[in-house]
């Protein structure tokens, strides 16, 4: 039975439908600028700096997507040398080190963003008792002549999203009052982070 897509769903999966979507899309750019360069002898010139585009997009929402779906390999025999609560102050102390990481990534790759669009990244100034907005610059690609901002900004909202989802992961799996354990007498709590 299939399910039904609602707005939600669409929202929920956003991640996953970019990613998908510009993976396909890579797919079919690079097979149609093969036939074209082998068989046409007139390849596409614009389909390299199109499909490394969408494969910075690909890369950094699928790392959202796995980052959502506990899906990125982990290293965890610290954790798994641990039981009761020390294995719990653990995983709060990965988890915040995880957050301060992603925070520390999503600014810096903000930062780059910015300096592809306004002059040593300044959005705007405070001068004289004025705001100010700093140079617009845009830096182009060499072929199609767009900003290249379009590509990078898929950097810092991949990031940004995993901090998101990390933060979400802590606030739902360790710092919410304590529940009723499950009817097994399990070690976890409902709905915590599966393992």
């Amino acid at each position: 039975m299939k399910k039904k897509v609602t707005i939600k769903s669409f929202v929920t999966n956003l991640d996953a439908i970019i990613c998908g979507t510009s993976l396909m899309i890579c797919v079919i750019l690079v097979n149609v600028n093969v036939l074209f360069r082998y068989i046409l002898n007139a390849p596409i010139n614009w389909t390299d700096e199109v499909v490394t585009s969408l494969f910075v997009w690909t890369v950094f929402m699928g790392s959202a997507y796995a980052h959502r779906r506990h899906a990125h390999l982990g290293v965890d025999i610290v954790v798994n040398l641990t039981r009761g609560k020390a294995r719990r102050t653990v995983e709060i102390i990965v988890t915040l080190l995880e957050i301060a990481v992603l925070l520390l990534l999503t600014y810096i790759s903000g930062q780059y963003v910015l300096n592809l669009i306004f002059k040593r990244g300044i959005m705007f100034s405070f001068s004289n008792g004025r705001f100010a907005w700093g140079e617009v610059k845009l830096t182009l690609t060499d072929t199609l002549r767009i900003p290249k901002w379009y590509t990078g900004i898929a950097v810092p909202l991949g990031f940004g999203l995993s901090l998101i989802y990390s933060v979400c992961f802590l606030l739902r799996d360790y710092l919410r009052p304590a529940q009723k354990k499950t009817a097994t007498g399990g070690g976890h709590e409902e709905g915590g982070r599966k393992e």
